[in-house]
C-alpha cells in the first residue's frame, strides 16, 4: 500500500493544489486495483490518470510487438499488416516503442478474417474490412462522445471529485462487456434486410453490381448561418434532433438512411413512392419548426452501383445536384421517378441545367401533402 508521501514524491499529489479534488482518494482506489506508481505517473503524463482503470478494463492484456502478433494470428505478415490497417489500428498508450501494440485477442481476431479469403478475393475482402473498421470507428466515436457530453461534462460542471469521475469511466466501459454478442441478432436482421433489398432491386439476372433505387437528398438552407451563432451545446442538440428525425422519418416511410453529412441526409428506397413519402415528411417537418432553416431536396430513380454500404452513379449525382438546384421548400424530382411513383403528385418544373450534366434535365416538383 502506497502512502501519501509516496504519491507526493512521485509527483502524483500536491497537498495544496490537489486538496479537495479527490486526487488522493483516486490514487488509493487505483492502488487497490493493482496499479503501480510508475503506471500512474505515465498515465498522469498522458492526461489519463482518471481513465487508466477504464482503459485497462476496455482493452486488457499485454501489448504485443508486431512480430508477436503475427505469430498469434498465424497469417503471413503482408496480409496481417493489410488487414490491421483496414481495421484502422494505430498505436495506443502502453504499446512497445514504435509499435501499434496489439493484444492477443486482437491478433486472433485479425487472423480469423483469413477465413474470408477462401470465399472472396484478397482485394475485396480487404475492402470489406475497411467498411467494418470505419463503421466500428464511428460507433466508438459516438460512444465516447455520448459519455463525454452526457455524463462527464455535467460532472465537471458540478465539481465532482476525480475519484467519482474515474469510477464513472470504469463503469461506463463495463457497459461494453458482452455488447458485441448482444448485437449479433441485430446484425443478422440487418443482413437479411439487405439481402431482401438486393432481391427487390436486382436488374440483371446474371449481374450483381447495379441495382435500381430511388435516391434522395434533403438539406437545410440557412443552417450554416444560424449554426455560427450557436454554442457547442445548442449545436449538438440541433444536430441530434436533425439526425433523429431524419432516421425516424426515413425508416418509417420504408426507406433507408445512407448517411448524414452535416445538415444533409442521403437516403434510398427500392420503392419510389416510399422515397417520395420520406422526402415529403422531411420537407414538412423541418420547414415548420424554424423559418430560418428551410429544407430543399432532390430525388432521382434508376440504376446505381451498390458498394461498401454506399451508392454511386449518375442517378446519385443527379439527385444531389437537384437538391442544390432547388429553392427553399422545393423538392425536385426526375421524370423517371415521377413516372415510377404511383402514390405522390407532381407539378411540371421545366428543364434545368444541372452541374455535371451536358443536357438540360426535365424535372418536376413534388406537390406538398
Amino acid at each position: 500500500m502506497h502512502s501519501t508521501e509516496d504519491f507526493i514524491e512521485a509527483g502524483l499529489f500536491d497537498p495544496i493544489e490537489d486538496e479537495g479534488t479527490g486526487r488522493l482518494e483516486l490514487l488509493g482506489w487505483l492502488t487497490d486495483k493493482g496499479f503501480s506508481l510508475e503506471a500512474m505517473v505515465d498515465a498522469l503524463a498522458a492526461d489519463g490518470l482518471g481513465s487508466i482503470a477504464g482503459d485497462r478494463r476496455l482493452v486488457p492484456g499485454e501489448r504485443l510487438t508486431r512480430a508477436q502478433a503475427i505469430d498469434v494470428a498465424d497469417v503471413d505478415a503482408d496480409r496481417f499488416d493489410r488487414w490491421a490497417m483496414a481495421f484502422g489500428f494505430v498505436p495506443v498508450v502502453g504499446s512497445p516503442a514504435g509499435e501499434i501494440g496489439y493484444t492477443r485477442e486482437e491478433a486472433r481476431s485479425i487472423g480469423l478474417v483469413g477465413a474470408m479469403s477462401s470465399m472472396f478475393s484478397d482485394d475485396e475482402a480487404t475492402s470489406y474490412l475497411r467498411v467494418v473498421g470505419g463503421s466500428l470507428s464511428r460507433i466508438a466515436d459516438a460512444a465516447v462522445s455520448l459519455f463525454l457530453s452526457d455524463v462527464e461534462s455535467p460532472m465537471l460542471l458540478d465539481g465532482s471529485s476525480e475519484l467519482d469521475l474515474a469510477i464513472n469511466v470504469h463503469d461506463a466501459v463495463g457497459l461494453l462487456d458482452g455488447f458485441a454478442q448482444q448485437l449479433d441478432p441485430i446484425l443478422r436482421r440487418q443482413v437479411l434486410q439487405a439481402i431482401e433489398r438486393s432481391r427487390r432491386t436486382t436488374i440483371e439476372r446474371h449481374e450483381r453490381f447495379r441495382y435500381r433505387y430511388a435516391v434522395g437528398f434533403v438539406d437545410l438552407v440557412g443552417f450554416t448561418a444560424i449554426s455560427a451563432g450557436m454554442d457547442a451545446q445548442a449545436l449538438s442538440r440541433f444536430l441530434r434532433d436533425f439526425e433523429g428525425r431524419a432516421y425516424d422519418v426515413v425508416t418509417g416511410a420504408g426507406a433507408r438512411v445512407v448517411k448524414l453529412i452535416g445538415d444533409e441526409v442521403m437516403f434510398v428506397a427500392d420503392d419510389p413512392g416510399a422515397a417520395c413519402a420520406a422526402a415529403s415528411e422531411l420537407m414538412s417537418g423541418f420547414g415548420a419548426e424554424d423559418e430560418r432553416v428551410l429544407p430543399r431536396g432532390g430525388l432521382a430513380y434508376g440504376d446505381v452501383l451498390v458498394r461498401g454500404g454506399d451508392y454511386y452513379g449518375s442517378v446519385v449525382n443527379l439527385a444531389s445536384r437537384l437538391a442544390d438546384e432547388a429553392v427553399p421548400q422545393e423538392l425536385l424530382v426526375t421524370e423517371a421517378l415521377a413516372e415510377a411513383s404511383t402514390t405522390c403528385e407532381f407539378e411540371p418544373a421545366g428543364r434545368r441545367m444541372v452541374k455535371g450534366f451536358d443536357e438540360p434535365v426535365a424535372v418536376r416538383s413534388l406537390t406538398p401533402r
